[in-house]
């Protein structure tokens, strides 16, 4: 088997055989440390534990460590993604039975004009929430 060298810096691994190429593109990392083919077909070849990620230890050498939680901000980029795919999702529902037309039309039955209205209710409340108070947000039931 080919040597083989990690970077705890990049966690990533690198073989001899192209040191050259990444020394030339200046990418060669100043930790690389040649790994036994048997850590590298653990850390690089298979599939991490569930809930499990590889990070580097102390001594530079990777391990699997625990899924990090996401931050502050991570978490509020989810919410927003959330928030922004639930309103689509209520705006093609209204769109798919043509309620806004029917409506403006003087077409749509009162059955649907409730229907309409809970919609548009659902609308409202997504769109008032404020997606900083992640992770305390309560997501509005969608309508029936």
């Amino acid at each position: 088997m080919e040597t083989i060298f990690y970077s705890a810096k990049t966690n990533s691994a690198y073989p001899e055989s192209l040191k050259g190429e990444y020394m030339q593109a200046g990418s060669w990392p100043d930790d690389a440390m040649e790994i036994s083919g048997a850590i590298y077909t653990e850390f690089f070849m298979s599939h991490p534990p569930d809930g499990k990620v590889r990070m580097a230890d102390e001594s530079g050498l990777p391990l699997w460590g625990d899924i990090p939680l996401p931050t502050p901000e991570e978490l509020k980029v989810i919410a927003n993604a959330k928030k922004q795919s639930l309103m689509d999702a209520a705006n093609s529902h209204i769109n798919a039975y043509q309620w806004p037309s029917k409506l403006a039309l003087g077409r749509l039955n009162d059955a649907d004009k409730g229907k309409f209205n809970r919609w548009l209710d659902y609308l409202d409340a997504l769109n008032a929430i404020d997606t900083s108070l992640v992770p305390d947000i309560e997501w509005p039931t969608t309508p029936e």
